[in-house]
């Protein structure tokens, strides 16, 4: 199963961040710096809950009614105003408004700082990271693929790469400079093999003196 930021940045791709660019009258590369923050700063943000069952239990509600089918339409979310009843930016923005609260103004600012964005681009690239990725996530659901415990895996799968990706601007607004791989094979510390060589030897020494005095 791909990842979700593998999923997402492969729809966010050079022709579709020329076209935003221009839409969003900013630069190409500020552009796409600040699409890859929101997208792992939305990571990071439903990481933070993997561990409480109700705001699971939430999301996974707020994810099963999200429309599944942007990733396949990236430039449908470049179109200013209303695309529908549901328009997927208004769902959006109230789902990660109520995962962010108030730390939502700080995260412009860091993203901002980061991506070298002007504040609309910041403000316009989060309505189209945070529709692309709740639908990423919202297609699997919807299509049967994952129950509660399996969107709390498939985000803790995401982990190393969301903490590969996310900015420390970012991570200190989220509080999440912590995250790394669960379970990840972290090397051994290179001193506890010559103190417990050297414990080894001293205790050999003490049996072969021992046995010296008995005889």
């Amino acid at each position: 199963m791909a990842h979700i930021l593998d999923s997402v940045k492969e729809y966010l791709d050079p022709e579709f961040i020329t076209e935003a660019a221009l839409v969003l009258r900013d630069g190409e590369a500020s552009t796409a710096r600040a699409l890859n923050a929101w997208s792992a700063a939305i990571l990071a943000g439903l990481l933070k809950h993997v561990e409480n069952p109700k705001a699971m239990n939430r999301i996974y509600s707020g994810l099963d009614h999200f429309p599944p089918n942007l990733t396949a339409h990236p430039g449908a979310l470049l179109r200013t105003g209303h695309q529908s009843q549901n328009d997927p930016k208004n769902i959006s923005g109230h789902l990660l408004g109520q995962l962010f609260g108030p730390r939502i103004t700080a995260l412009h600012a860091a993203i901002a700082q980061v991506s070298g964005a002007a504040p609309a681009t910041v403000s316009e690239t989060l309505g189209i990271a945070g529709p692309m990725v709740l639908s990423a996530l919202g297609a699997r659901l919807q299509a049967g693929e994952l129950s509660v415990s399996g969107l709390t895996n498939l985000l803790l799968a995401e982990q190393p790469r969301v903490a590969a990706m996310l900015p420390a601007e970012i991570a200190e607004v989220l509080d999440a400079h912590t995250l790394e791989a669960p379970g990840s094979d972290q090397p051994e510390p290179a001193v506890g093999t010559p103190w417990g060589l050297a414990l080894l030897l001293l205790m050999s020494i003490g049996v072969a003196v021992l046995l010296w005095l008995r005889q």
